[in-house]
C-alpha cells in the first residue's frame, strides 16, 4: 500500500521530533507520531488508526527477522554487561583504565578513541562503548548527555567510513547495483568504465565530508572540554553530582570486563568473513566477503559468545548463579524501554513509508539537475529523508539509485560524481544522526544510560552545526571545483572555530577540581 500526500506525509515526524523537544517524554511522543501517521493512511478513522499502529505496525516491526536479531542481541549485551558488574569485572576494568582517565578531558579523548575501536558496527559501538565508559565518566561527573553525544557521533561516522564494517557490503553494493542501470557506453562517457563499485567507493571517500567532520568536532569537544547548548547545562549540572568512591576490587576480575567484549568483538568480525567466503568463495576483497555477508547474524552470534563467557567467568570468579540470575532479569528490565522506543522507531519509519515521505522529498529536486549544485542537494536530501524516516540504510537504498544515474547522466566530471554517491552516504548519516527515531540514536541513549529526549535535545545543535559546516564548507564548495583536501581543511577549521566561539568551559564546581 502507498500514498501521495504530499508535504502531509512529513506530518508524523514532526510532530514526534516536537513533541519528543518540548515534553522530554520519548515514548509519548513516538506513539503519537506514529498514530498520527496511522490516522493519515486510514482516512482519519481514530478506532481503524490504533488496530493499525497494533497489527500491521508493531507486529511486523517485532516479526521481521533483522529487527528481531537486534532486540535479541540487544537484550543479550546488556545481560552480559549487568553479569560483568555484578561479577566486578566491570570495577576491575574501570579501576586500570582510571590510572590514566584522571581527568575529564582524558576521559572524554579516551571516549572518542573507544568509539574509533569498536569500528564494525554501529549497534555494537553504542553498546559497547557506552556501557563501557560510563563507569569512568560517571565517577569524573560527565553527563550522561555528553557520554551519548560521544558515543551517537563515532558509532555510525566510523562504521560508514571504516574499509571493513557491517555498513560497507551494503553500501557498495548499492552502488553497483546503480552502476548496472547505466549501459557501457554512459560509464565510458562518464570515465567510469574502468571503475568497479568498490573502486567507486574507495575513490569517494575523501568525500565523505560530514562523517569526517563529525569525528573532528567530536574530537574537538572532547580535547578542549568546552560545551555550548543545551549539553553546557547538562554538563554543568554533572558537577553538582555524587562521585563514586567504590573500593578498588582484584585485579584478576579484570578478565571478566576484558573477555566478553574481546569475543563479541572477535566473534562477529570471524563470523562475517566465514560467511562471505562461504557464500561466495571467488571474493577477492573484504568488501566483496562483506557484502555476502548477514551482519545481524554475525552480532547475534557474538553476543552469545560474550553471554555464555560472562557467565562462565563470573562463575569461575566465585559469583553465584543466583546473583548472575538476578543481574540478567535486570540488564534486559533496564533496556527494554529503549526497546520499546526502538520499536514505536522502525514503526513509524514504517509509516513514513507508507506515506510516501522519501518520494515528495525527493520530488521536490524534480527538474534540478546543474552538476555543480548536485552534491549539496542530494546531500540535503539524504539528511531530510534519513531524519524523516529515522534510517540511514533506507536512505542510501532509496536514493543511491536515483543520485548516481542522475549525476553520471547529467555529464559532470568525475569528481562531482564522487561527491554525488558519496553525498548519498553522508547526507544519510547526518539525518541518522540527527534524527530522534534513529535506532543508533535510540541505542546510544540506552547504552549510556541518558534519557532518551535529553540525548537528543542536547545532540541536536551539535550535529546541526557539523552538518551546516559540512554543507557550507564542503558539500557546496566541492560542486564548484574546490579540491577535497582544501574542503576537508576549510570545514575542520570551521569546526574548531564554533567551538571556540560558541563554547566555554565549565564553571569549576565545589565538589570537584577535576575540570580538565
Amino acid at each position: 500500500m502507498g500514498f501521495n500526500m504530499g508535504i502531509l506525509s512529513l506530518l508524523p515526524v514532526f510532530v514526534a521530533v516536537g513533541l519528543s523537544l518540548w515534553t522530554k517524554r520519548a515514548l509519548f511522543s513516538l506513539f503519537t507520531g506514529v498514530f498520527i501517521g496511522s490516522l493519515l493512511i486510514t482516512s482519519g478513522n481514530p478506532f481503524r488508526a490504533l488496530l493499525y499502529v497494533v497489527d500491521p505496525l508493531f507486529i511486523d516491526s517485532v516479526a521481521d527477522r533483522d529487527s528481531m536479531k537486534v532486540i535479541v542481541f540487544s537484550l543479550f549485551i546488556a545481560s552480559t554487561v549487568e553479569i560483568m558488574r555484578v561479577g566486578q569485572g566491570t570495577q576491575a576494568l574501570v579501576d586500570w583504565v582510571a590510572q590514566f582517565a584522571t581527568t575529564r578531558r582524558r576521559a572524554l579523548v579516551g571516549t572518542w578513541f573507544s568509539g574509533l575501536i569498536v569500528f564494525f558496527d554501529d549497534y555494537a559501538n553504542c553498546l559497547i562503548v557506552g556501557s563501557s565508559m560510563r563507569p569512568i565518566t560517571d565517577r569524573l561527573q560527565i553527563s550522561r548527555a555528553k557520554l551519548a553525544y560521544l558515543v551517537d557521533s563515532t558509532a555510525a561516522p566510523v562504521a560508514t567510513l571504516a574499509l571493513i564494517s557491517t555498513w560497507v557490503g551494503y553500501e557498495v553494493s548499492l552502488m553497483d547495483e546503480a552502476m548496472k542501470t547505466l549501459s557501457p557506453e554512459v560509464l565510458k562517457t562518464a570515465g567510469l568504465d574502468n571503475m568497479s563499485a568498490y573502486a567507486l567507493f574507495l575513490e569517494g571517500l575523501p568525500y565523505r565530508f560530514y562523517p569526517i567532520l563529525a569525528l573532528v568536532f567530536g574530537f574537538t569537544l572532547a580535547i578542549t572540554v568546552r560545551d555550548f547548548g543545551p549539553m553546557r547545562e547538562s554538563e554543568q549540572r554533572a558537577l553538582s553530582l555524587k562521585v563514586d568512591t567504590s573500593e578498588p576490587v582484584s585485579a584478576n576480575k579484570m578478565w571478566l570486563g576484558i573477555v566478553p567484549i574481546a569475543l563479541l568483538i572477535g566473534v562477529a568480525m570471524v563470523d562475517l568473513y566465514i560467511q562471505g567466503t562461504t557464500a561466495n568463495p571467488s571474493a577477492s576483497t573484504i568488501s566483496e566477503i562483506i557484502a555476502e555477508a548477514d551482519g545481524y547474524d554475525s552480532m547475534l552470534r557474538g553476543s552469545i559468545a560474550a553471554l555464555v563467557s560472562a557467565v562462565g567467568l563470573a562463575g569461575l570468579l566465585g559469583t553465584k548463579l543466583e546473583t548472575m540470575k538476578t543481574a540478567v532479569h535486570e540488564g534486559m528490565g533496564r533496556i527494554g524501554e529503549a526497546i520499546i522506543i526502538l520499536i514505536l522507531a522502525w514503526s513509524i519509519g514504517t509509516v513514513m513509508k507508507e506515506l510516501g515521505s522519501a518520494d515528495y522529498l525527493i520530488q521536490v529536486l524534480d527538474g534540478v539537475v546543474d552538476p555543480i549544485w548536485l552534491p549539496s542537494l542530494v546531500f540535503v536530501v539524504a539528511a531530510g529523508v534519513a531524519f524523516a524516516t529515522g534510517t540511514s540504510f533506507g536512505t542510501m537504498g532509496t536514493l543511491m539509485p536515483l543520485a548516481l544515474p542522475l549525476v553520471v547522466k547529467s555529464g559532470a566530471s568525475v569528481e562531482i560524481i564522487l561527491a554525488v554517491t558519496a553525498a548519498v552516504l553522508s547526507g544519510a548519516t547526518w539525518g541518522d544522526h540527527c534524527s530522534p527515531i534513529s535506532d543508533t540514536t535510540v541505542l546510544s541513549s540506552a547504552g549510556t544510560g541518558c534519557d532518551h529526549a535529553e540525548h537528543v535535545r542536547t545532540q541536536l545543535p551539535y550535529a546541526l552545526v557539523s552538518g551546516g559546516i559540512s554543507l557550507l564548507c564542503c558539500s557546496i564548495p566541492v560542486g564548484f571545483g574546490v579540491s577535497w583536501t582544501l574542503c576537508l581543511i576549510l570545514g575542520s577549521l570551521a569546526c574548531l572555530a564554533s567551538i571556540f566561539i560558541l563554547g566555554r568551559p565549565l564553571e569549576p564546581d565545589s565538589t570537584t577540581d577535576k575540570i580538565a
